[in-house]
């Protein structure tokens, strides 16, 4: 059986963390600050990583907020779920991220490490909507969300397929793609005046909109239909996705 404990506090650098047992933390690189802490039973680790942003008192209330939902951290299935009920004076998070072992490489050099190894993080409910696969949960941890930052700002689940034929813009075959919101709204302002066009979006609460032009931007959600204008699609996909 794998000796987690000694892996982790043979890291180079590796402390224990202050206030946490079974806890350390360790510089990497000037500005980097990496936290790990096991599971009540040994076998697991949460990861929490910070650049240019580390905060030891939010870092280790995350640590332990994740040590009482340690069951929901491990036994959930999904890739990527966001856990609720976490909030820290002076900051806008709402919620703490967790990804699973196989869609990030924490430990990109101990395999057998990193297959037990859960990141962590403080986040944003807007980023989240658990329905991610493997591969969009890994595109969203390692690309867009910038966990490591404690100060950044949301970055909203915004999922979109789309098609504009005066453009040439649009995405490839079925597969919808992750885009900023001010992208999102780029294209859509694209759509103005081009009947063929088209753009589907989903946001965190895994709710569809498809959005055309028919001499008024014109939104359908199974049913629920709206027309709106320039101004008014844009007010619209703010609050769809935040």
């Amino acid at each position: 059986m794998m000796d987690i404990a000694a892996k982790l506090s043979a890291l180079p650098n590796a402390e224990p963390l202050s206030g946490i047992s079974g806890a350390w933390e360790w510089s990497p690189a000037p500005g980097f600050m990496l936290l790990a802490a096991l599971s009540s039973d040994r076998q697991h680790v949460f990861r929490l990583n910070t650049k240019d942003s580390h905060d030891a008192e939010l870092c280790r209330a995350v640590l332990e907020f994740v040590r009482d939902r340690e069951a929901e951290v491990i036994g959930r299935s999904a890739p990527l779920i966001a856990l609720s009920g976490f909030t820290w004076p002076g900051r806008e998070f709402d919620i703490i991220g967790r990804i699973r072992p196989e869609a990030h490489r924490l430990f990109p050099r101990d395999p057998d490490l990193n297959s037990v190894t859960f990141g962590v993080f403080p986040g944003y409910s807007s980023e989240i909507s658990g329905a991610e696969s493997t591969d969009q949960a890994a595109e969203r941890f390692s690309r867009m969300l910038k966990a490591s930052d404690l100060n950044r700002k949301p970055s909203p689940y915004v999922l979109v397929r789309f098609d504009n034929p005066r453009t040439g813009a649009g995405t490839i075959g079925e597969l919808p793609v992750f885009v900023s919101p001010d992208y999102l709204l780029h294209e859509l302002r694209l759509l103005e005046g081009v009947r063929d066009a088209y753009l589907d979006l989903w946001n965190h609460r895994n709710e569809k909109w498809t959005v055309q032009w028919d001499g008024q931007w014109f939104v359908d959600s199974g049913g629920q239909e709206l027309r709106m204008s320039a101004d008014e699609v844009a007010v619209w996909a703010a609050a769809v996705i935040g």
